[in-house]
């Protein structure tokens, strides 16, 4: 099989525990697409925090943003394709974020924003404090979200989160009773809200239609249950060695953890 482009999660794929992408990854991502196949990042990250990875891997196509959300032209500095809240939603949420007391950060247009800082954020901070200046995101403090959600353009994304897991899942519950939601785990203690029909699985279908790509032609990469959607939709879904095994059991092939040369090391098998 002859693939054409190479779809791949973020956080805990591409990235390892020290929110970097590997030497190696990067030289064989340079030349997968020196041989013409397209490598496109598919993640739950707003596209400000995608963009100085973005740069790093001199990549020319967009990214799919908040898991399906809206994909985001870095070269235009435009998104499109974009199922953002309504401001009626996205107020519900925040009625259910304030009643199960959950943690979340709201995701808008242009930027990510929080009322609390938590312990996720501060290994965020960190992170964004190591960039150069230049390739920095903008991560606001408000005070509050209702005039977030007012004042802002387009809502995209909650980004929940609770150390109290049977409370996260409750709220998770009654988010789907709403039947107006897709609420994605992507990790153990975190689960993504947007609107209903948004996922990777949709967003990466919507590119390869604009690319005149089939599905069947595409090569992914994750690791957690936000990744299934398209593990399960592509030609060759492989999932991390760091995946749980729900995720590992949705596809063909498992390589390595994403602190090893493991998609260096796959992508050589595939195209080099």
């Amino acid at each position: 099989m002859t693939y054409k482009a190479v779809a791949f999660d973020m956080d805990g794929t591409l990235l390892n525990s020290q929110r970097a992408i590997l030497p190696e990854t990067i030289a064989a991502i340079e030349l997968v697409t020196q041989k013409g196949i397209k490598v496109i990042l598919v993640t739950g990250r707003h596209h400000s925090v995608i963009y100085p990875y973005f740069h790093q891997l001199q990549l020319n196509t967009p990214a799919i943003c908040c898991n399906g959300s809206y994909l985001y032209d870095f070269s235009k500095q435009r998104y499109f394709d974009a199922h953002p809240l309504s401001k009626t939603q996205a107020k519900l949420l925040l009625n259910l974020v304030n009643e199960y007391r959950i943690h979340t950060l709201l995701y808008t247009d242009s930027y990510m924003t929080y009322e609390v800082l938590d312990d996720h954020l501060a290994g965020l901070f960190k992170w964004i404090d190591s960039l150069p200046q230049a390739l920095q995101p903008k991560l606001m403090k408000v005070d509050s979200f209702l005039d977030v959600i007012d004042n802002s353009k387009e809502v995209f994304k909650f980004a929940t989160s609770s150390h109290d897991i049977p409370a996260l899942q409750a709220f998770s519950k009654a988010v789907e009773q709403t039947g107006q939601f897709e609420c994605e785990w992507s990790w153990v203690n975190r689960a993504d809200v947007a609107l209903k029909g948004n996922s990777k699985g949709n967003g990466l279908a919507n590119w390869a239609k604009s690319e005149q790509m089939d599905l069947q032609d595409i090569v992914a990469f994750g690791d957690s249950y936000n990744d299934i959607s398209m593990l399960k939709t592509v030609g060759l879904g492989i999932a991390m060695g760091n995946a749980d095994d729900e995720v590992k059991s949705q596809v063909t092939r498992v390589i390595g953890d994403n602190n090893q040369p493991s998609i260096a090391q796959e992508l050589t098998r595939l195209f080099l």
